[in-house]
């Protein structure tokens, strides 16, 4: 059975958001003596692409600063999703494409901590586990990559590269005659196929890019120029994040040691903006890979929350229908979070 662990946003006594479980556990500073006893060894789940690989360094880097006393193990798994890249994500179901071995390895005690893109993650997690914490949140955005020389009006047809139906939509709704194909594999391999001219352009997401070091983002950015290519962000205004898009999720089981140990390196803003914009994945009973984009921005206790849903229909024989994107957002405290979802939702 797959469940979601209950979560809800509490005010601390310092006036901070943060996350607490069912278990009763602040998501919160140290909560460890420096002369207390932990485990030896502790391992580290990751799938093995060069992305999952770097994500993973990071989490491992943030526990050995405060655990130095313990050997963080990587794991290497692989996944259904990495097995198959012949099909769209969509065509998964959306079930734990990326997730399931991981839960599965926790349960059994092959692994005691699992590493994943937030974005990627279903509502619903196995029986016993939670996620005990994030990562500071890297860029939201979007980037649309295509090479230096080109440019797009919005009458033009060109062929993108996406499996996202919330990308697709979105594009095309700046870009009307777009042509949006199937796009798998890792990075590296879709901007070869971009460079190779199976497509015209692509999007991927800004925070892989960066923590691979391809471009080097900054709050200002806008477009990037490198390798004879353009890395143009897209602004959260014409392309709503994925829920919880840059924010790595590290997962484990709800209580034990190594959930008490993530829980020291825990990012209270990223986990409380993933705790709301999975809150309204969950009040839409929405999936990962549905056309849905949310993004939560927090300024102190107050919080904007956007929504933006599309609603084509995805049928072949209806696929020429104008497309439907229907945003809003609303704004309020982050105590009143499910009445937030409420109004967004409505």
């Amino acid at each position: 059975m797959r469940v979601e662990n209950e979560q809800r946003i509490d005010k601390l006594d310092n006036g901070e958001c943060a996350a607490v479980d069912s278990a009763g556990g602040f998501h919160r500073d140290s909560v460890y003596d420096e002369g207390c006893s932990l485990k030896n060894t502790v391992k580290v789940g990751t799938r093995g692409s060069k992305l999952a690989l770097a994500q993973t360094e990071l989490v491992i880097r943030a526990l050995r600063e405060r655990f130095p006393q313990v050997d963080f193990q990587m794991v290497t798994m692989s996944t259904r999703g990495d097995r198959d890249t012949s099909r769209a994500l969509l065509e998964f179901g959306g079930k734990a494409v990326f997730v399931e071995e991981f839960e599965e390895a926790i349960l059994k005690g092959d692994i005691d901590i699992a590493v994943h893109s937030a974005k990627d993650m279903p509502m619903e997690i196995m029986e016993g586990l939670t996620i005990s914490g994030t990562l500071p949140r890297a860029c939201p955005q979007d980037v649309l990559i295509y090479k230096s020389g080109r440019s797009f009006d919005r009458n033009d047809s060109f062929v993108v590269g996406t499996s996202s139906l919330r990308r697709q939509y979105q594009i095309r709704d700046v870009y009307p005659n777009a042509e949006c194909k199937n796009l798998r594999g890792n990075v590296g391999t879709r901007i070869q196929k971009l460079e190779d001219g199976e497509y015209d352009a692509i999007i991927l997401a800004a925070a892989g890019l960066e923590r691979l070091g391809i471009i080097d983002g900054s709050a200002e950015c806008v477009e990037v120029h490198k390798d004879e290519l353009t890395f143009r962000y897209l602004s959260t205004e014409s392309m709503l994040p994925a829920a919880c898009q840059g924010i790595i999720a590290i997962e484990t089981r709800t209580s034990g040691e190594a959930c008490d140990m993530v829980r020291e390196i825990n990012d209270t803003e990223a986990y409380t903006q993933l705790i709301c914009e999975r809150a309204v994945l969950n009040r839409l009973n929405a999936g990962c890979h549905e056309p849905i984009g949310v993004y939560s921005e927090l300024h102190g206790d107050h919080m904007k929350l956007s929504l933006m849903k599309a609603g084509a229909a995805v049928s072949d024989k209806e696929k020429d229908k104008e497309i439907q994107i229907h945003r809003k957002t609303v704004e309020g405290n982050t105590a009143d979070l499910e009445q937030l979802v409420e109004v967004l939702i409505k």
